[in-house]
């Protein structure tokens, strides 16, 4: 979301939210290197977000999960279209409507709306669980690569 501050026709009306044109909001990617790098460029402007009366129609424009978004939209801090944290009265009806599927009412149908990032459909709201944080992820790799066996040995001598 860079860009000026000035309306000019035919932008969008989200040229008016108080983001608009501010690097902090949609980081470029050699700003960082990690996701919590990301996260820690973002969350001092996430508050931006918290009355901003844009958040579903930033989401709408930015369409954060299919593009691959670094960076906040909608009250959200986004890596690579997945959401790793958000404000907390960030409300679901703010995400795009839910698409029905043949997978609809059971888990896999429910599984399908989040990796979308989308709404959960009546269907498959019972069947719904949090999916994995992509931090989460990381913390994981950084961990394997330490315990690579022989680099231990080989530092030792």
């Amino acid at each position: 979301m860079t860009g000026t501050r000035s309306a000019q026709p035919g932008t969008h009306f989200t040229d008016h939210a108080p983001c608009w044109g501010d690097p902090d909001f949609a980081v470029a990617d050699n700003r960082w290197k990690s996701g919590e790098d990301l996260v820690a460029i973002c969350e001092p402007v996430l508050y931006v977000c918290g009355d901003c009366q844009y958040r579903a129609a930033c989401i709408r424009q930015v369409v954060p999960a299919k593009s691959g978004f670094d960076g906040v939209c909608g009250g959200r801090i986004w890596l690579n279209g997945v959401i790793v944290t958000a404000l907390p009265d960030t409300d679901p009806s703010e995400l795009p409507p839910a698409v029905i599927r043949k997978s609809c009412g059971s888990a896999a149908g429910s599984r399908a709306h989040r990796r979308a990032v989308e709404q959960q459909c009546p269907d498959c709201e019972p069947f719904y669980r949090p999916g994995p944080n992509p931090l989460d992820d990381e913390d994981e790799c950084d961990a394997q690569q330490l315990e690579l066996p022989g680099v231990a040995d080989s530092a030792k001598e």
